[in-house]
């Protein structure tokens, strides 16, 4: 017993002087100073999907952090109505929703509830959110676990999360026993210095910044931090809201004084949670944004301007046109020993002390940015751009040129004996060709289309699915795209597939969804823009192989039990 007792005092004195030794140091604490901006925190989860904590009680404890509003970022597939805009404990709370996409996970801010569920490709997320007026933020872009990194760049987001704290984590569980030996201290530390702890945990954004960089060349794109927080470490895999098998680390106080993101919303807060919540959204659009790590010092002031002949004319986030020379200026409330850097993209213009540091630069079409590290060269706060722009857009993309018929499947005149239905076993499909609807004023059409009505099994577990297809003919190889014309009798989306018959082995199909409401449009599908369905020999269509097209309704983008009706117009090989 002595022994023992011997052997747990040698390890006290062991862990505290390991303790002591890794502390990091005490963030520092600044000169409050105002600059027109509010703190608050983006991308929080409650116990609505895999959080912890109710809203209103990550409400009371933002309130104890400082924070003037929190965007809650539940799990989910935007057909939830979000919570209107409330002061829960003096803090405004938005309800927003973090969104599953083939290429990682999309965050949406300011949207309504979505008519159909919203998934499938990162493309047609990304499209539906800006569709319905939301905001939508590429999340933890570097995260080393694939279903979670967002990763289709070519898709025109609003905003990217350059920090995460959960991400920093993964990353460090998996990069070697440095790293790890890293996590293991801070678990010594945490309890005396959380948000210290956190912050000194945060991965290197250069990747990010790097990728940011690049897309901002072409477009704005916003540039914030991301908590993550869920206050919940899982030790084993869990069903969403089992809190059985969990540890409450990191607490939601600790990461919500890890770091914030600043909002300029053009003016005081009024009291009124919608107002204020559309002049947040607001900010957050238009890139009136920094972002400020917490955890090295707080509270941040700083300001990221352009000038020309002494006259203010752009802040972080605005556009301004090129053609004469402009003054950059940054000032902020940063201890001395910080460093600020102004850069043009990857390139470090100017470093100097933080207090105020200007740079001219010429007239030349450009974009800049600024931030300012600790003496050790952690990021504490960077910018978001000011963009001087050319008259013309580096945006811009080439047309497709228009096709030319190979082959039509249906002319929108003649039947459609060739075409038939599939579904599951417990949903239904059924077509009939049907006239064309005249036009209130117009001549009455003598057009038919196919009108598909159809009617999703309600049963979770089962993947129900209901289609029109007709088999193609051989002239599918010749061609690379299929033009068609659709309405639906709701807004929905359709996924327009190829796939091989079985004459050429397993079955493999491509697709590629489109938005449908009750407008009749001409659509063009082209073929390098569909994707594998499941598993497939090549990633592009085996147009040599393909044997019939479909129009799918599927889980994808229906719910459960889901019924209504599509007609389908002349549908047409080109190329």
């Amino acid at each position: 017993m002595k022994h023992a007792r011997s052997a747990a005092a040698v390890l006290a004195v062991v862990v505290a002087v390991v303790t002591a030794a890794s502390l990091p140091p005490r963030r520092v604490s600044l000169e409050p100073r105002a600059d027109g901006s509010v703190a608050g925190v983006i991308h929080v989860h409650t116990d609505r999907s895999d959080g912890r904590n109710a809203p209103e009680d990550v409400a009371a404890i933002a309130a104890r952090a400082g924070l003037t509003f929190l965007v809650f970022t539940d799990h989910g597939d935007a057909t939830r109505p979000p919570d209107a805009p409330v002061y829960r404990s003096g803090v405004l709370c938005i309800d927003g929703v973090e969104i599953s996409t083939s290429a990682g996970h999309y965050v949406a801010i300011g949207l309504p509830a979505s008519p159909y569920p919203l998934g499938g490709e990162a493309r047609d997320v990304a499209e539906d959110v800006a569709r319905l007026g939301g905001f939508g933020v590429a999340a933890h872009p570097d995260s080393p676990k694939a279903d979670l990194r967002w990763g289709d760049w070519a898709v025109p987001v609003d905003g990217i999360e350059l920090l995460n704290p959960d991400t920093s984590w993964r990353t460090l569980v998996q990069d070697g026993w440095r790293s790890r030996f890293r996590l293991f201290q801070g678990l010594f530390t945490y309890p005396f210095r959380s948000p210290e702890t956190i912050a000194g945990l945060l991965t290197d954004p250069q990747e990010n910044l790097t990728r940011w960089n690049a897309l901002t060349e072409r477009r704005k794109v916003v540039g914030l931090a991301g908590t993550d927080a869920h206050a919940k470490l899982a030790l084993m895999d869990i069903a969403s809201g089992d809190n059985r098998y969990t540890l409450p680390l990191p607490g939601y106080e600790a990461s919500l004084r890890t770091l914030s993101v600043h909002v300029r919303p053009g003016g005081p807060l009024t009291g009124d949670a919608a107002t204020d919540a559309a002049a947040i959204l607001s900010g957050l659009r238009a890139g009136h944004t920094y972002v400020a790590v917490d955890g090295l010092a707080t509270p941040a002031s700083f300001e990221f301007t352009a000038e020309r002949a002494g006259n203010l004319v752009a802040q972080g986030g605005d556009d301004m046109p090129a053609g004469e020379p402009v003054t950059l200026r940054v000032r902020s409330n940063a201890p001395a020993t910080f460093m600020a850097t102004i850069w043009q993209g990857s390139t470090a213009l100017k470093s100097g002390p933080p207090a105020e540091l200007t740079a001219d630069v010429g007239a030349q079409p450009a974009v800049y940015r600024a931030d300012i590290r600790t003496p050790g060269g952690r990021t504490w706060l960077f910018s978001n751009p000011i963009y001087v722009r050319g008259s013309s857009s580096a945006d811009a993309r080439p047309a497709r040129s228009a096709g030319q018929s190979a082959f039509t499947l249906f002319d929108g005149r003649a039947s459609a004996a060739e075409w038939r239905t599939e579904a599951d076993l417990v949903s239904s499909a059924e077509f009939r060709v049907a006239p064309v609807p005249a036009a209130p004023l117009g001549p009455r059409s003598d057009s038919v289309e196919i009108e598909l009505t159809y009617r999703l099994a309600g049963v979770q577990a089962t993947p129900p699915h209901a289609a029109l297809l007709a088999q193609t003919s051989q002239a599918v190889p010749d061609s690379d795209r299929l033009a068609f014309t659709a309405r639906a009798d709701r807004p929905m989306r359709v996924s327009v597939q190829l796939r091989t018959g079985p004459s050429s082995g397993p079955e493999e199909r491509w697709q590629r969804s489109v938005y449908l409401d009750a407008t009749t449009r001409d659509y063009v599908v082209s073929f390098d823009e569909m994707t594998p369905v499941g598993q497939t020999r090549t990633a592009q269509p085996a147009l040599a192989e393909i044997r019939d097209v479909i129009f799918a309704v599927d889980r994808t983008n229906a719910q459960p039990g889901a019924s209504g009706q599509v007609w389908i117009g002349r549908v047409a090989f080109e190329r």
